[in-house]
């Protein structure tokens, strides 16, 4: 069943791109009533392919502080999602934002998370994939300047 939900998925998303996708299909775009005011359809979303039994990890520098909001949705889910912020200061400390979790398909189909950056780094969002399906990770983020103090 979700074999062919992902290879449906697959097929389409050569035509239509994930922003403007019900989440109900494999997509980021949600009702207006339901909708993450951060993003619309013309913030565009990235897709990257997991392969089965890999661990895939998306980078996001960071260059000034900021606030940075994300989401995140791997099609099929049944992997184990976590994030966090390193600075780029050696002496600075790792903030685990999510821990690493389990997310099954009944779970929420798209996580929205935010994370306000005092200091220079990245974040770093891991999806390990323990199964033998591929699965399709679509994520899109915007950085947010934080308000002069």
């Amino acid at each position: 069943m979700i074999e062919v939900e992902i290879t449906t998925i697959i097929a389409k998303a050569k035509y239509i791109s994930p922003e403007h996708v019900p989440v109900q299909y494999g997509g980021l775009s949600v009702d207006s009533c339901d909708c993450n005011s951060d993003f619309t359809h013309e913030d565009t979303a990235t897709e990257i392919t997991v392969k089965p039994t890999t661990k895939q990890t998306v980078e996001i520098v960071i260059y000034e502080r900021c606030t940075i909001v994300w989401e995140i949705r791997v099609v099929g889910w049944e992997v184990m999602y976590g994030a966090e912020f390193v600075p780029e200061n050696k002496e600075g400390y790792t903030v685990i934002i999510q821990k690493p979790r389990k997310m099954a398909s009944g779970d929420e189909p798209v996580v929205s998370q935010s994370f306000k950056v005092g200091e220079v780094g990245k974040i770093l969002l891991t999806v390990d994939n323990p199964t033998s399906n591929k699965k399709i990770l679509i994520y899109r983020f915007k950085v947010k300047p934080l308000p002069c103090e």
